[in-house]
């Protein structure tokens, strides 16, 4: 909905309304009536300074997207441009009304970050944008054979996070086989909550559910942070981790289907080929099944021509493959895959050569 730079202009020009003339309190009040405070939510009380409160507002502004006709966005600048006399902010406006978004579709890069190629994979790219866009289906399950490009799931994310969905923040965690059965449920909430700014103290064990204690802990401070967070588990479905592990993602999972938590919360499974939860999991879930071989020459052809445009756009044009070459290239990559113990490591790997 606004570049990086629009989101600047804007959290400054709050800040500075709001800091004239009330608090932010009363302009949220004004501002977000009815069904727009519940879609903005509660603002959390531990942001002390009138900067941090309007960052906060403008990143729940843009986690709504469009779901509210006119968006959140929209009521916020009409504010700022029409009583707040920021006509820096008219042109932006007209843009969010007409629900035009100045950011090229990161879900759909051939190339993520690292200049790293990302091939293929519609339905996980149609998948993961639904789950982070609607908070109806807030969990996104990755499973498939081994060496199919499940953990690399999360370098699109972390594209999107980057280039243009700069409300997002993905907090990724992988347990590898070999430390799963010493993998305790208090490490799993610190490496979640580890980039949290102002977090609770850590709770203490003073009870049973202890697991339930902790996804408590953590869902409350994940609602005092900005925007959206997604946490991205890889390789807890691994039957060797300890009973306490598994109960907090299992009511890690139940909380975040509820509404009131999946406005701000998104869970994506990978590697994990069990229900996230009891119960009508499958409604509140989105299921990408991977399989091997997927990967087709037409899917390299667009890598190479989305390549081909990076390079012209960066002054590079003796990198770029001609044309008329790329579905040649593409064949041949593509057969000399088939032969290799990991055909998907091998394609990418032959990509990167050409990157770099």
């Amino acid at each position: 909905m606004l570049t990086h730079e629009e989101r600047d202009w804007v959290n400054e020009d709050l800040a500075a309304h709001v800091g004239l003339t009330s608090t932010i309190g009363n302009f949220i009040l004004i501002t977000f009536p009815g069904p727009y405070k519940t879609e903005l939510g509660s603002i959390p009380v531990n942001l002390s300074t009138i900067e941090d409160q309007a960052t906060w507002v403008v990143d729940a502004c843009l986690s709504s997207r469009w779901r509210l006709n006119p968006s959140l966005l929209a009521s916020l600048l009409q504010k700022l441009v029409n009583q707040g006399g920021k006509g820096r902010l008219a042109p932006i406006l007209t843009r969010v009304q007409a629900q035009e978004d100045p950011n090229p579709d990161p879900f759909l890069a051939q190339w993520v970050m690292a200049n790293q190629p990302f091939l293929g994979r519609l339905p996980l790219r149609t998948a993961a944008k639904q789950v982070i866009e609607n908070f109806a289906q807030p969990i996104l399950r990755v499973w498939g054979p081994s060496k199919t490009g499940k953990t690399y799931t999360t370098e699109l994310l972390n594209h999107v996070m980057s280039e243009s969905r700069v409300d997002l923040h993905v907090v990724s965690v992988e347990v590898t086989p070999e430390s799963g059965p010493s993998y305790t449920v208090d490490e799993l909430a610190q490496d979640l909550s580890l980039p949290m700014v102002n977090a609770d103290r850590f709770p203490e064990r003073s009870s049973s559910s202890y697991a339930k204690e902790l996804c408590r802990w953590l869902i409350r401070n994940v609602h005092r942070q900005p925007g959206i967070w997604v946490f991205v588990l890889d390789g807890f479905a691994q039957k060797e981790l300890a009973d306490e592990v598994t109960d907090f993602i299992q009511a890690l999972a139940q909380y975040i289907v509820k509404p009131e938590y999946s406005r701000r919360l998104r869970l994506i499974l990978l590697d994990f080929d069990e229900a996230p939860m009891s119960g009508n999991w499958r409604a509140k879930t989105m299921d990408d099944q991977l399989t091997a071989g997927a990967i087709t020459a037409i899917d390299i052809e667009s890598c190479l021509t989305e390549f081909n445009t990076r390079m012209l756009a960066a002054n590079r044009p003796d990198k770029a493959i001609q044309p008329a070459d790329i579905p040649s290239v593409a064949h041949m990559m593509l057969l000399n895959s088939s032969s290799a113990s990991c055909p998907l490591q091998k394609l990418y790997d032959d990509l990167l050569t050409i990157a770099r």
